[in-house]
């Protein structure tokens, strides 16, 4: 199987950043970081309403405000071509982070609501890599880069009440693992998958949909019920404290980013992913040994 991330990463001094997704949460927290402590990087921010990039200033030549919308492949091809124009058709640093979340009642999904989690989850973070690719491994001085793609503790661990949006992170994280091990090693690029717990974010306004209750899954002693029961003790209780702020994320990131060592496959974020992701494996390890005998098929493992 072939290695990924092979070679440790130098971050530019003057390293052009392309982050989607900016409008809010981890997306406005990585481009605030870089925009305001780290003068010298080059900054592509971007979302689908650029007015809600204000918070970025306008007269500042490393810093450009783009429309995208990864939904669109016409947007996403008009985005980068204006980007590496502008930045001489240079790209470091790729923060994948447009997304929302789809929850609720799995029977209750519509056709339309399936389709657009799904082509903005996976298809559009595809797209949106897939190009960052193409531009890194053309740059002028073969300087490689990084693509953050980020998932969350929902692309390793599979909970009730949101199949629609496990199915995408799941499905991003799968073709990341792919496409890390098909790129060449001397072009140094390098893919890291994020994944966060629960984050501080405006998640719950325009970024979280809700699929229509279903009858058949109304009891309080369905599994979704039984969760969506434990979120809100954990709120009322306070434990929402403990959630990552996008801060905290960001810094993760650009600390990867920067630290001039090997870039990890994947990256849980926060106490609760690491120690549930942990568990998860832990559990598929048992149950592998479980089914051994009937996995060898009469043959020796």
């Amino acid at each position: 199987m072939n290695p990924v991330n092979t070679k440790p990463y130098q971050l530019p001094p003057d390293a052009v950043w392309l982050i989607t997704g900016c409008s809010s949460g981890i997306g406005r927290a990585v481009a605030t970081l870089i925009a305001e402590q780290h003068p010298s990087h080059r900054l592509v921010a971007t979302a689908r309403d650029v007015s809600s990039l204000s918070y970025l200033p306008d007269n500042n030549p490393n810093i450009l405000k783009l429309p995208l919308d990864v939904a669109s492949p016409d947007s996403i091809n008009s985005a980068f071509t204006a980007a590496i124009s502008h930045f001489n058709h240079t790209l470091d640093i790729v923060v994948n982070n447009a997304g929302y979340s789809l929850s609720g009642d799995t029977e209750s999904a519509t056709e339309e609501e399936t389709h657009r989690e799904i082509e903005t989850l996976f298809f559009g973070t595809a797209r949106v890599a897939t190009r960052s690719i193409e531009v890194m491994r053309q740059s002028p001085d073969k300087r490689g880069g990084i693509i953050f793609n980020i998932s969350s503790l929902a692309g390793q661990v599979g909970l009730p009440g949101h199949a629609y949006y496990h199915a995408g992170k799941f499905a991003v994280e799968g073709w990341s693992e792919s496409v890390a091990r098909e790129v060449h090693p001397d072009w140094n690029i390098n893919i890291c998958i994020i994944e966060p717990s629960g984050v501080k974010t405006s998640f719950e306004g325009h970024s979280k949909a809700h699929m229509k209750p279903h009858p058949a899954y109304q009891s309080p002693d369905m599994p979704a019920r039984k969760l969506e029961a434990y979120v809100q003790m954990g709120i009322k209780a306070g434990a929402a404290a403990g959630m990552l702020e996008p801060g905290e994320v960001a810094e993760a990131i650009y600390s990867v980013a920067s630290k001039e060592e090997k870039v990890p496959l994947r990256l849980p974020l926060g106490p609760t992913a690491w120690k549930m992701i942990k568990a998860k494996l832990e559990a598929q390890l048992r149950e592998l040994e479980e089914v051994k005998g009937v996995s060898a098929m009469g043959r020796e493992l």
